[in-house]
């Protein structure tokens, strides 16, 4: 049986419901923008730097090197990710302030005090058309 304190210490992985919550409330996004963030946020636990260049992750998504610097750099500006320091003279990176607002979570996963929340969340139905 483990103890609360390894429990907190365990690696928190975003949900599928949370991933969608993301992709649909990060909408406003450059597509080559979207494909970073959501390989950031499926490559690692919440919290942890993805040890990849971003010009490696580009090449991953089939991205170009420009399209993948414009991409990160958009990111970077918005709080979307944030920069993890450097291993072996390459910039890594992890997921940023706006991810963890977005999904009401703090860096370990955590939800955060329900009362910063927002009370509902509205979503609009299709309407269907008509048949004559």
């Amino acid at each position: 049986m483990s103890s609360p304190a390894e429990q907190l210490e365990a690696e928190y992985w975003l949900t599928r419901e949370q991933l969608h919550e993301l992709l649909c409330k990060s909408g406003d996004l450059p597509a080559a923008a979207s494909k970073i963030l959501m390989y950031v946020a499926t490559a690692v636990p919440v919290g942890e730097r993805v040890d990849e260049s971003a010009s490696a992750i580009g090449g991953k998504v089939g991205m170009s090197t420009s399209a993948t610097s414009r991409a990160v750099n958009a990111l970077l500006a918005d709080a979307w990710l944030e920069p993890a320091g450097r291993v072996v003279g390459v910039q890594t990176y992890r997921l940023g302030a706006a991810v963890y607002v977005t999904l009401g979570i703090s860096k370990t996963g955590a939800p955060v005090d329900q009362a910063d929340r927002p009370l509902a969340t509205v979503r609009h139905l299709p309407v269907p058309t008509p048949t004559s």
